[in-house]
């Protein structure tokens, strides 16, 4: 008779630490990440505390991880290609556990006339496909609609003082 194997009493082998080293260094040569989101990598490896530290500082010295890097170059492609405004852009990286200061220089290097048309852009294509007809009611729903996106109340509203022909206001 063959021995009952349970999954849950197998436990899974440990990651050393060189082989953690060598896995996040691939991984950082091929994307951008964030420092907690390596430190929560190797958490799930089961490295420890100790060798957790060194890792990253080795990637941190050898330009495989920066924080910094990372923050612009998330800020950027989160605006370009998913249209997400500054407030938005900006919990996410708090999320991921970036500076503050950090966050401000990625978010300050968005151009500001870029930033007002792709809110003005979004807020004519909602429009496009409202079916309200109250005005007030269009611009309450307009203003969630930016606001919600990660834009701020004054770059909505300047959105849509330039929408005001189009607005039966």
């Amino acid at each position: 008779m063959k021995p009952e194997h349970n999954s849950q009493q197998e436990k899974k082998p440990v990651m050393d630490a060189q082989k953690a080293l060598n896995a996040t260094a691939a991984l950082c040569s091929k994307k951008e990440y964030a420092t907690a989101d390596i430190r929560r990598k190797l958490a799930n490896w089961e490295i420890s505390p100790e060798d957790q530290e060194k890792i990253i500082d080795f990637l941190q010295k050898n330009k495989f991880l920066d924080d910094s890097r990372f923050a612009r170059f998330y800020a950027r492609d989160k605006f370009r290609f998913n249209k997400w405004g500054k407030q938005k852009i900006a919990v996410s990286l708090r999320q991921k556990q970036i500076d503050s200061n950090v966050i401000a220089e990625a978010l300050n290097q968005l151009e500001t006339s870029d930033y007002t048309d792709t809110c003005l852009h979004l807020l004519q294509q909602k429009l496009k496909h409202s079916k309200e007809t109250d005005p007030i009611k269009q611009k309450a729903k307009l203003i969630r609609f930016g606001i919600g996106r990660g834009f701020n109340y004054e770059t909505v509203l300047q959105a849509l003082d330039r929408l005001s022909g189009k607005l039966s206001l």
